[in-house]
């Protein structure tokens, strides 16, 4: 804070410090801050000993921050300043890069995944007792050993196309990770079942410790929405709540958020190829809105092309009454 302080004018007051450090192994040491007020943000570096200015952007909205265990989780920025951050960030983790000769750690990751010699929705496997497949966990890392309790998909060797998840020393089909009565059969409360006003259709709420077979669900289908491109976050079931939309007795898509003083933040909204165009992406997010949201007023992260379209398609994107604000979330930032 006595950094942050030092940055600050006289009438600003400090939101965040977003740190930007460098890792190698076991050791990390600050190389730079993006110093966060209810006006401005301002982004430094080090450049041997001395800290430079790299650039500082007034804001015209108020952003705010998250924590988690007493460490920052992230700040957020609402729109139109969260696209603008996005762009500095860009540039300024390039200029990092150029003074320290550090790799962004994002940046590392995408040029050690390795590509599916084809796409997912190709892959011919049938069952998922097939040997030909990995076992990986929720962040596609891949061990020789693991504890039978953690939660592992497991995928084709050829092409990472998921068809089922790992528990326990078990292999589940997605048939049966999907199925409403088999979501059902854990340890969930009949209070988690959601009414939407449709006779074929509910929703069950998962809390964060919820059931574990929901959570799995989620998961998993959260990780093959991430490998096509229609998932950016991540769902993270330790602090965020799930909505599962059942149709037909199986999981048809989901909605997931976190809570925060300011409103809810949603982060996640997926439905699956085979229910597209029948609007439960936007029953979901009203179903949501109007009977577990305890707000007037909610936040969006990382909003893609096609959120966008269900957000105004039921009017909650609108400046003037719509409930949505959409926020960018500026994280801690690694270099190695």
């Amino acid at each position: 804070m006595p950094f942050a302080e030092s940055v600050l004018q006289k009438d600003e007051t400090h939101i965040a410090e977003v740190p930007v450090e460098y890792q190698k192994q076991f050791n990390r040491h600050r190389i730079g801050s993006i110093i966060v007020s209810d006006e401005r943000c301002v982004f430094l570096y080090l450049d041997g000993d001395s800290w430079k200015k790299f650039t500082e952007y007034q804001l015209s909205s108020e952003p705010f921050a998250q924590y988690r265990n007493n460490d920052l989780y992230a700040v957020f920025l609402p729109m139109p300043d969260g696209e603008r951050i996005s762009q500095l960030k860009s540039k300024y983790i390039s200029k990092v890069k150029d003074v320290t000769g550090a790799s962004y750690f994002t940046d590392i990751l995408e040029e050690e995944s390795q590509e599916p010699p084809i796409q997912p929705d190709d892959c011919d496997c049938k069952r998922i007792s097939s040997n030909n497949v990995l076992v990986e966990n929720e962040n596609a890392e891949l061990g020789e050993s693991f504890d039978e309790q953690e939660f592992r998909l497991v995928s084709c060797k050829d092409c990472y196309k998921i068809y089922g998840r790992y528990r326990k020393g078990r292999k589940a089909s997605l048939n049966k990770l999907f199925s409403a009565d088999w979501l059902l059969s854990g340890d969930s409360s009949p209070e988690s079942i959601i009414e939407l006003g449709m006779d074929d259709a509910y929703a069950i709420h998962h809390p964060p410790g919820g059931s574990t077979q929901i959570q799995d669900a989620v998961l998993t289908l959260s990780q093959i929405a991430s490998r096509s491109d229609d998932i950016i976050s991540t769902y993270k079931h330790e602090y965020q709540h799930a909505l599962c939309y059942i149709q037909s007795d199986n999981m048809a898509g989901y909605l997931t958020w976190e809570d925060h003083d300011r409103g809810p933040i949603l982060s996640q909204l997926y439905v699956r190829n085979g229910h597209r165009g029948e609007g439960i992406a936007a029953s979901l997010v009203a179903g949501w809105y109007e009977t577990i949201c305890e707000s007037d007023q909610y936040f969006v992260d990382d909003l893609t092309t096609g959120g966008r379209a269900v957000l105004e398609s039921i009017e909650h994107l609108d400046r003037g009454s719509g409930p949505a604000r959409e926020v960018y979330s500026l994280i801690p930032m690694t270099f190695g």
